[in-house]
C-alpha cells in the first residue's frame, strides 16, 4: 500500500510490568510500515525491569521513543494524559504495553485518515484477544456498534450509555488537535477510555463538519491475563456508575449495569459486594431496584446455606493435580489426580491471523 507520509503519527503506549511483551509490542509498531511515527512510552512504575528493556530496544527500533518513567500512580487517565503532553503528531493512537498492534490494518486507517482531512477519527467495531503466548484466543468477539448499520455520533453517544462502551480506543486513531481541545481524559475519574469517546462524541456534535469511520477488521490484538470478569467487578461498576453521574446524571441506570451488579452477587460474598453500593451516590441508587433487591435477598439465603454446608464439607483446590477436603471443619484429608488435559491444538498464532 502506498501511504502519503505527511502526517506524523503519535503512538501513546502505557505500562505496568509488561516487560515480557515489550519487543512485540514494539515490532508490530515497525510492522506497520509507515515512517512518520513518534513512540511515547509512560512506565507507570513498573517493579519488573520494564524501563530497562524499553531502554535496550529504543535504540534497535527505526523511530523516536521518548520514554516516560515515573512513579506508580494506578491512574490510566493521567498516564496516557501525560503521554500526550509529550506527543507532537497531527494523528494519535493509543495502546497497552501488553497488547500488540494488527499492522496491516492500522495501515489502512492511517491511510484513510491521511487521505480525508474530515475525519475526525477511525474505529474497528471487532476485538480479537490472544493469550500470553500470542495464540488468538477468540475471534468471533464483535462489539455492540458491529451490527449497527452506518450508524450517527448520537448513535455512539446512546452505546455509551445503554452498552458502556462503542468501540476500543486502543488502535483507533484520533486527530490530535481534536483531542488537545476536549482536554484529553478525565484525570479525576476511574475511567479512561469510555470518557474520551464520550468526550469526542460530544465535541463532534458542535462541530457537523467532522466525519467518523468505523472498520470491521480488528486493529489490535488484546492480551487476556486469565483475570475473571468478577474479580474486577468493583473497579467496572465505580467506573460506570462515575461516569453515569458525570455525563447522564438524568437518565435512568441502564438495564446493562442492573445485569453487572447482578453478576456481582452471584458471584461474590455479601462482605465482598455490599461496600460497592457506598462507591457513590449512582451505586446507591442501585439498591432501589426490584431485581437487585430480590438478587440480595436470595444471595443471603445462598451464602447461609453455603456457611453450612461448609462447616461439614468443604473441598479446596490446592493446585492442579491436587485437592483437600476437610469435615466438621478439622478433618482434612487431601488427594491427587492425573492431569489428563490434551494440549489445544486448533489455535493459531495472531501473526498467522487473517
Amino acid at each position: 500500500m502506498n501511504l502519503k507520509h505527511n502526517n506524523l503519527l503519535s503512538i501513546c503506549c502505557l505500562g505496568y510490568n509488561h516487560a515480557s511483551f515489550l519487543q512485540e509490542n514494539l515490532e508490530s509498531i515497525c510492522k506497520i510500515g509507515y515512517e512518520n511515527i513518534e513512540i511515547i512510552v509512560v512506565d507507570d512504575g513498573s517493579k519488573d525491569n520494564s524501563v530497562e528493556i524499553l531502554n535496550q530496544l529504543k535504540n534497535k527500533i527505526p523511530y523516536r521513543i521518548e520514554i516516560i518513567a515515573q512513579q506508580n500512580t494506578g491512574n490510566i487517565g493521567k498516564n496516557f494524559n501525560n503521554a500526550l503532553k509529550a506527543a507532537n503528531g497531527n494523528l494519535i493512537t493509543f495502546i497497552a504495553l501488553d497488547d500488540v498492534f494488527n499492522p496491516k490494518v492500522v495501515s489502512s486507517e492511517i491511510n484513510e485518515m491521511n487521505t480525508n482531512p474530515k475525519l475526525a477519527f477511525i474505529a474497528s467495531s471487532k476485538a480479537v484477544y490472544i493469550d500470553d503466548k500470542g495464540m488468538i484466543e477468540d475471534d468471533r468477539l464483535e462489539l455492540s456498534l458491529h451490527i449497527e448499520n452506518s450508524p450517527s455520533i448520537k448513535d455512539l453517544l446512546e452505546l455509551e450509555y445503554s452498552k458502556f462502551g462503542a468501540f476500543y480506543i486502543q488502535g483507533s486513531i484520533f486527530r490530535k488537535d481534536i483531542i488537545d481541545t476536549i482536554g484529553g481524559f478525565d484525570e479525576d475519574m476511574t475511567g479512561d477510555d469510555i470518557v474520551l469517546r464520550t468526550k469526542v462524541f460530544n465535541f463532534m456534535l458542535n462541530n457537523t463538519g467532522l466525519e467518523f469511520k468505523i472498520i470491521r477488521e480488528n486493529n489490535v490484538f488484546y492480551r487476556m491475563h486469565g483475570n475473571n470478569i468478577h474479580k474486577n467487578s468493583a473497579r467496572q461498576i465505580k467506573i460506570v456508575t462515575e461516569y453515569l453521574e458525570k455525563y447522564w446524571p438524568d437518565r435512568p441506570n441502564p438495564a446493562i449495569l442492573i445485569d453487572w451488579m447482578n453478576y456481582t452477587i452471584s458471584k461474590c460474598t455479601f462482605e465482598e459486594y455490599m461496600p460497592v453500593f457506598a462507591l457513590n451516590k449512582r451505586a446507591a441508587s442501585l439498591l432501589n431496584d426490584k431485581k437487585i433487591q430480590d438478587k440480595i435477598k436470595s444471595s443471603v439465603i445462598k451464602n447461609r446455606e453455603t456457611f453450612i454446608q461448609k462447616a461439614i464439607f468443604n473441598k479446596q483446590k490446592i493446585d492442579s493435580t491436587k485437592s483437600q477436603i476437610t469435615l466438621f471443619g478439622f478433618i482434612k484429608f487431601s488427594y491427587s489426580r492425573k492431569k489428563n488435559k490434551k494440549p489445544d491444538t486448533t489455535k493459531i498464532h495472531y501473526s498467522q491471523y487473517n
